[in-house]
């Protein structure tokens, strides 16, 4: 392996860091890195919690790279219909574009490719603390309303799919939304 390669890869990797997301930290906007340190953090709280055994070291990779094509597609706001149009497409391409320089991008490929398409029951359950890290953003956001256009049917929508497929998840879900719901942020 070329050591240059290697500086290309995480430099590039890095500027994750710099990707604003929808929802707010303080009086800045989320970066998609936070995203994904906090999806891995809930992970490992919640993985005690899940009546089947599960691959933490799975989950974690998910978890760690399910958003870094972010850093060449942006992050696709889910209440914007015209980002979700284009969002599948830029992804993909970012996808190639991570995969030319990155020196294990097999195993990236590999990941993602699981992560995409559900392949395991650790996908399943990293797509639904996806989710739930939302929900939780959301009610430490002191700036999010119902004003913001991610309703609790969409939300709904857009989750149930995924939490409910662990009983934890759904009641976590179903927890959080009751009280995003009382808050008035969706």
């Amino acid at each position: 392996m070329k050591i240059e390669q290697l500086i290309k890869s995480l430099t590039e990797l890095e500027k994750l860091k710099t990707v604003e997301r929808g929802l707010n930290v303080g009086n800045r906007k989320e970066s998609s890195a936070e995203h994904s340190w906090s999806c891995l953090l809930i992970a490992d709280v919640v993985l005690d919690f899940v009546n089947e055994p599960l691959d933490k070291l799975k989950v974690f990779e998910y978890l760690l790279y399910h958003d870094v094509v972010e850093v060449y597609a942006g992050d696709a706001k889910f209440n914007n219909p015209e980002e979700m149009k284009l969002k599948q497409e830029k992804e993909e391409k970012a996808l190639e574009k991570i995969s030319s320089f990155l020196p294990n991008s097999n195993r990236f490929q590999k990941i993602m490719a699981e992560y995409e398409h559900r392949k395991t029951r650790e996908s399943e359950f990293a797509k639904a603390i996806d989710c739930i890290d939302s929900c939780v953003r959301n009610l430490n956001d002191e700036k999010a309303s119902n004003k913001d256009g991610f309703t609790e049917s969409l939300i709904r929508r857009k989750y149930e799919p995924h939490v409910s497929k662990f009983p934890i998840t759904e009641e976590l879900f179903e927890t959080l939304m009751k009280r995003l719901v009382e808050l008035e942020k969706v």
